[in-house]
């Protein structure tokens, strides 16, 4: 453990220990502090995730590539005009963008626009997937 970590949490003994032996009460959370810490949860989530999925739809796999053609090539072997499930990288993209879009809501800016970016994206993955199953 480095030294600011320990120090942090001798800190945090020391504030325990004096609300205890004061009969101090505990420092209450407020509601916009909660939203906050909320927002900032939700920011880093999506962060991470959409830089995945944007880094598998900027670099695809070759395997899943191939993988799809071979699906493509079975289902007309079998009569089947589509494939069942797109697992296109732009769909995985779109599907983490409106998902995140939603949970920011319409109070932030960064919701409304990762919304109008998934249904773009989505609309090119619908395009794709129709000229891969033609």
């Amino acid at each position: 453990m480095s030294v600011a970590g320990l120090k942090k949490q001798l800190h945090k003994a020391t504030q325990k220990m004096s609300e205890k032996v004061r009969g101090a009460e505990r420092i209450k959370l407020g509601d916009d502090f909660k939203e906050i810490k909320r927002k900032v949860d939700v920011t880093s989530k999506a962060v991470m995730e959409i830089t995945t999925k944007t880094i598998g739809y900027l670099k695809p796999n070759p395997a899943s590539r191939s993988k799809l053609s071979t699906i493509s090539t079975m289902s007309k072997i079998h009569g089947q005009e589509k494939e069942p499930g797109n697992s296109q990288d732009e769909a995985l993209l779109t599907e983490a963008m409106l998902r995140f879009g939603r949970e920011f809501g319409d109070d932030c800016s960064f919701g409304p626009v990762l919304g109008k970016v998934g249904e773009a994206m989505q609309e090119l993955s619908e395009v794709k997937d129709s000229w891969i199953w033609k």
